[in-house]
């Protein structure tokens, strides 16, 4: 089973893992893998480790504590801490959990990764017990009768909400820019690859990496197939060179994708 995981995943978990324990002893009853790193799309430098935690008990006293552990973990091991009692209602019944984005942990954070998109990416992850002096990992069996609607809607909500606004603010800030100005390749990446992974899930019911995502988009919308090629590549460590052009190209795909939720 330690074959799902990246090497470099598998080793910067166990050594977590054990170290959570030690701060925290019976805290973590099992920690499910998400993301990434079990769609065999996890790129070292690039990918940060996402983790489902399931806690046995609230984590309030053990905060300041594991705070210092994920700040320290590289590469970053994020997440959410979460109850059984917790998944098993489902994300709309969770206001708010401790919650750990790059390598921040906050006690009560709302949103994030408390959507039904984490619910299905836990049908599909893998999950770590500690046993003695090692993690053993196997398939997780987590189950919730709503995922399939829930995933859906939050996918249509999520890019009229929030990435129509986002484009929007994106287009602004490019206004006054030359076509053939330099953009961070992070910034052409989270546009052009957020928006058509929520489409796929709409189409598909499924959560699809960012790389297979880019695949499904090139073969719907081949006018943008040259620029998904080039930010797959520049995030697998193929560095390359973005432009104003190309931070417009990614807005036209988001809008697209907007446009294919509100259909």
């Amino acid at each position: 089973m330690d074959a799902q995981l990246p090497k470099a995943v598998d080793d910067a978990l166990t050594r977590f893992l054990l170290e959570q324990r030690r701060l925290a002893p019976g805290l973590v009853s099992r920690a499910i893998v998400t993301g990434s790193a079990v769609a065999g799309d996890w790129h070292h430098g690039v990918s940060d480790i996402d983790v489902v935690f399931v806690v046995t008990r609230d984590p309030k006293d053990d905060l300041e504590a594991l705070a210092s552990l994920h700040a320290a973990s590289d590469p970053h091991i994020d997440g959410v801490y979460l109850t059984e009692s917790e998944i098993a209602r489902g994300p709309d019944a969770v206001q708010t959990a401790p919650q750990v984005v790059e390598g921040v942990l906050v006690s009560a954070l709302e949103g994030g990764q408390l959507s039904w998109v984490t619910w299905r990416e836990l049908e599909d992850g893998v999950q770590g017990v500690v046993d003695g002096g090692d993690v053993i990992w196997s398939p997780t069996a987590d189950r919730h009768p709503d995922v399939e609607e829930g995933v859906v809607t939050f996918s249509r909500e999520n890019l009229i909400e929030y990435w129509g606004p986002l484009g929007d603010g994106a287009e602004a800030e490019l206004a006054d820019r030359p076509d053939d100005g330099p953009v961070r390749s992070e910034t052409v990446r989270w546009l052009a690859l957020g928006p058509i992974r929520l489409v796929a899930t709409l189409e598909t019911g499924r959560i699809l990496s960012k790389t297979a995502a880019a695949r499904f988009a090139q073969e719907r919308w081949p006018e943008h197939a040259d620029l998904l090629d080039r930010v797959v590549r520049d995030r697998a460590g193929d560095r390359q060179s973005f432009t104003a052009a190309d931070a417009r190209e990614a807005i036209a795909l988001l809008r697209t994708c907007v446009a294919e939720a509100r259909a």
